[in-house]
């Protein structure tokens, strides 16, 4: 179920971990933006994802209208980065961003696919 989250004054979309699975294993029209990229060490992503540096990722919004949604995580509920890519790309008029707040960390205590990046 998604649930809508206060940043910045303004409102962003979330999911949890069971519905990012579900779009995964649907193979929905969606793209899921890791942007943690090689931070801090990190040689991780979830399966399936497309890593863009959140720095990167506004300079790359053409690239999201054909999708049905726009799916962006980052490290944790604690990250800002996520949230900071959604709220920009909803001001930009980019249809249906969603952020999955638990993150990598919250995919990987669930034992849930990874990949190296």
């Amino acid at each position: 179920m998604s649930y809508d989250v206060e940043f910045s004054s303004m409102y962003i979309i979330c999911i949890n971990k069971d519905e990012l699975l579900k779009r995964i294993q649907n193979g929905s029209n969606y793209i899921l933006i890791d942007t943690i990229g090689n931070y801090d060490g990190n040689k991780l992503k979830i399966k399936s994802a497309v890593t863009i540096p959140y720095t990167e990722v506004i300079d790359r919004r053409k690239e999201f209208f054909r999708y049905n949604e726009v799916i962006v995580y980052c490290r944790n509920k604690r990250c800002k980065a996520s949230k900071k890519v959604a709220l920009g790309l909803n001001l930009l008029n980019i249809p249906n961003v969603k952020v999955y707040e638990g993150g990598l960390d919250e995919w990987i205590e669930n034992k849930l696919p990874v990949e190296e990046i």
